[in-house]
């Protein structure tokens, strides 16, 4: 694309996503500014597609920094996350990361794709790699066939999860980032796992409506609570940032809607389910790229 194209369509354009990829915002902002800015391009609209273009950057900028239960959370270059929240909560984090990468067998070995590809202090901050650049789920809506492998991959992670005899208790949006590029998953942080059927001492406060009942009743780590979090992830994924779905009636299918508002208490049972369910909704399977 040359420049007088790409000031056509950074012009025409009406948000963020349709110019600037997500994953990869940083560097595509600085190429076309670099391309753009008036003091090389005297092309008509050159400045306004500049002004354009930081109003975005900062747009995605705001994105990449989220706040997760230990506190800020930065998104650097070079496939790297900074946590710089609470120093024991990144502790208890980190603690938890190693008991998962600790799992010797062969499904584990399998599962570690879900898992950061490593953790490193960088003074009081934990730093994030990943394997492949990722974008933070939070404040991201998707469309219901992205949503579709999404759910797919976080009902496996949570069947793994659960055969290992843990629970995860803090499967929410700002826990999770996705691989656009190879619909990928990863778990960035790992704050309340516990013991499946121990005692759950803490949880997400911001997500406390999205925890069931039970949980504060029984104060038990049971597999209901993250295919809770799980549903209630997807459900925000789709556009209901409230978790509870009343939004998405009229406008997603209501087969997945009903899977999704349906109490689950066996996550290998839920999997399958779903599965049937993406079948029927989608019966030839196709790769459909993920642009953010």
């Amino acid at each position: 694309m040359d420049a007088a194209a790409a000031i056509a369509h950074i012009l025409a354009s009406t948000h963020a996503g349709q110019v600037l990829p997500r994953a990869t915002h940083r560097a595509e902002y600085h190429r076309l500014v670099r391309a753009l800015h008036p003091d090389v391009c005297a092309l008509p609209g050159a400045a306004d597609a500049v002004a354009r273009l930081n109003a975005y950057a900062a747009q995605l900028a705001a994105l990449d920094a989220p706040t997760d239960d230990a506190g800020p959370l930065r998104v650097l270059p070079h496939q790297r996350l900074r946590f710089e929240g609470d120093p024991a909560l990144l502790q208890t984090s980190a603690a938890n990361y190693q008991r998962l990468l600790a799992l010797r067998d062969p499904a584990s070995a399998h599962f570690r794709q879900y898992l950061p590809a490593a953790l490193a202090w960088e003074g009081p901050a934990l730093l994030l790699t990943t394997a492949t650049p990722v974008v933070p789920l939070a404040g991201l809506v998707l469309p219901p066939e992205h949503v579709a492998w999404v759910l797919s991959r976080l009902l496996e992670f949570v069947a793994w999860l659960h055969q290992s005899g843990f629970v995860h208790a803090g499967l929410v949006p700002e826990a999770l980032a996705l691989a656009p590029a190879t619909h990928g998953l990863v778990v960035l942080s790992f704050y309340h796992l516990t013991s499946l059927g121990g005692p759950l001492t803490t949880i997400s406060g911001k997500y406390r409506p999205w925890y069931p009942d039970a949980v504060f009743a029984d104060k038990r780590a049971t597999p209901g609570l993250d295919l809770a979090l799980v549903q209630r992830t997807a459900i925000a994924l789709l556009g209901d940032a409230s978790g509870h779905g009343v939004r998405l009636r009229g406008t997603v299918d209501e087969r997945l809607l009903t899977f999704l508002l349906t109490p689950r208490h066996n996550a290998f049972e839920a999997f399958d389910t779903y599965r049937q369910l993406l079948r029927r909704l989608y019966p030839v399977s196709v790769f459909r790229p993920l642009i953010l």
